[in-house]
């Protein structure tokens, strides 16, 4: 995914992976699975009574959920392109000043 970055702010074992600035993923090395974004909370409670998420510890604002690592690798990669896209889309790269 273009312009994302993996850092690692909490200590060594939670990866977050950001766009622009702003988190879209999260994981621990000793996690239950992925933590991505939702649209909101309506969304996230959609998301988690369809499949197997459930709400994002830790990340308990506007619509986190945790898909466990047994989720189908298809879903994974759908939902983490989602909460890219949201995060994208809600927080654009800021380029500066623009130029007279």
């Amino acid at each position: 995914m273009p312009r994302t970055e993996r850092v690692t702010p909490f200590g060594p074992d939670t990866v977050v992976w950001k766009i622009n600035g702003h988190m879209f993923a999260a994981y621990t090395e000793t996690g239950a699975g992925l933590s991505v974004r939702t649209t909101d909370l309506p969304r996230a409670l959609a998301v988690i009574r369809r499949s197997r998420p459930a709400s994002a510890p830790f990340l308990t604002g506007g619509g986190w959920v945790l898909l466990p690592w047994e989720t189908p690798p298809e879903e994974l990669r759908l939902r983490l392109i989602e909460s890219y896209n949201l995060v994208r889309r809600d927080w654009p790269l800021d380029t500066g000043p623009a130029e007279d």
